[in-house]
């Protein structure tokens, strides 16, 4: 152990070395071990294909609106203002064929897919999207009983619209927590693709035993809180990693 008159002339002669270092403009050795803040920045486009002409106008256009808007707020947000997501609304009135869709049979249903239609739509709108998510009225003969799904080979996301998600209050999930939901597992894949999937887990696997306890187990909105800030090692989400290839990092 040091004596403390030991230890005082040694603090002050870091105290010196630093002035001195920064007096040269060369910034403390300590400096560059600590991660720069800022945000990751990226673009999503949502294709909205509704069954109703008026559907911009409707009541349930306005609360696709809104709960877009609550998407953007929530990952902001729980991320500890490190991803920041640029929602743009697209809407598209045509009929969905049914050649479309992925066939996932009885028990899950029908989703729509990334198809050649859909490609041809974005082209028309000058689209390129790196980030995909459609939201669309399900046809009758095409049922969906899953909430959602992302599809890991066009890294999109399908969500078939509910009449509960345009429900007022006492819905347990509502419209923007299930976009939360599919969009986690295109970040999952965003840094698998890098070859670190354990820098972001699966929203699938909240509450299972392997998962740190860092991450939330009540599953739902609880553990999408969790997963948007903590990695596999209970370390905070290293979005800059994910620019430029997954979006841009905007220093603070």
């Amino acid at each position: 152990m040091r004596s403390p008159e030991s230890q005082g002339l040694r603090a002050a002669l870091l105290c010196f070395v630093a002035a001195a270092a920064g007096a040269l403009g060369s910034p403390p050795a300590a400096a560059s071990l600590v991660a720069s803040d800022g945000y990751l920045s990226r673009r999503l486009e949502v294709m909205v294909y509704p069954a109703d002409k008026e559907f911009e106008t409707s009541a349930r256009g306005l609360t696709l609106e809104r709960e877009i808007s609550l998407f953007e707020g929530y990952l902001w947000r729980y991320s500890l203002r490190h991803l920041s997501v640029e929602a743009h609304l697209n809407v598209v009135h045509r009929p969905l064929g049914g050649d479309e869709f992925r066939d996932y049979g009885d028990q899950f249903g029908y989703l729509l897919d990334r198809s050649p239609q859909v490609e041809k739509d974005l082209h028309d709108l000058g689209l390129a999207p790196g980030s995909l998510m459609l939201i669309y009225d399900p046809p009758a003969d095409r049922p969906a009983r899953l909430a959602g799904r992302t599809f890991f080979e066009g890294s999109h996301s399908s969500i078939p619209l509910r009449e509960t998600y345009f429900q007022e209050d006492g819905f347990f999930r509502p419209l923007h927590l299930v976009m939360a939901h599919e969009y986690l597992h295109q970040i999952d894949l965003a840094f698998s693709r890098l070859g670190r999937p354990w820098e972001f887990l699966d929203p699938d696997g909240a509450g299972l035993p392997d998962y740190p306890s860092c991450i939330d187990p009540g599953g739902g909105d609880l553990s999408l809180r969790t997963l948007l800030q903590y990695n596999k090692d209970c370390q905070p989400v290293p979005w800059e990693l994910l620019a430029p290839v997954y979006g841009i990092w905007v220093p603070r």
